[in-house]
């Protein structure tokens, strides 16, 4: 089942930081959403939680973290099908041909499209910064101000590089704080 967090940005780092012990992922869309008390309104079904409660919350959430399975992705490489864990995950990138997944390493080609994966990743740690790509935000080592106000990415133990494009850079300095 995929969980959904909607809270005050003041408490959201203390709750995702708790979600992330307990290895709950946390999706944009999905089954069964956790809401701050007031703003519950339009996510349905929802856990409704005071921020002063949050003890409460996490008896409760302990439960549903061990029945809760984490998304895989495989791909497929050399003749091949293998699980890619999400550590290892830089970007995505989808081609005419298909979505390839690139790990430092590693390209795997995988069967769904970038749309799909979009919906399924952790979005607290998977962000679109163009029409093509996803990244993997914990792999990034480096935001370098490119031209037309673009930003250019670097990867821990990688040459690799992505660019975030014009359109998507006010979303991605959002999602870091950066603004």
């Amino acid at each position: 089942m995929k969980l959904g967090l909607v809270c005050n940005n003041n408490i959201r780092d203390n709750v995702l930081e708790k979600f992330q012990s307990l290895g709950i992922e946390v999706y944009r869309k999905a089954d069964l959403y956790v809401v701050e008390e007031g703003l519950h309104t339009g996510f349905l079904p929802c856990i409704v939680f005071h921020p002063e409660q949050l003890d409460e919350l996490w008896e409760m959430l302990q439960a549903f973290a061990i029945t809760s399975a984490t998304s895989k992705i495989v791909g497929f490489k050399d003749g091949a099908y293998h699980v890619i864990n999400h550590v290892s995950i830089l970007y995505f990138e989808a081609l005419d041909a298909g979505v390839l997944c690139h790990t430092a390493t590693d390209v795997y080609r995988l069967k769904e499209k970038l749309y799909q994966l979009e919906e399924r990743l952790p979005s607290d740690r998977f962000i679109k910064v163009s029409r093509s790509f996803i990244v993997h935000i914990d792999a990034v080592t480096r935001i370098i101000p490119w031209f037309n106000r673009r930003l250019l990415l670097k990867f821990e133990r990688s040459k690799k590089e992505v660019e975030v494009s014009k359109n998507y850079v006010g979303h991605f300095k959002a999602f870091l704080g950066m603004r």
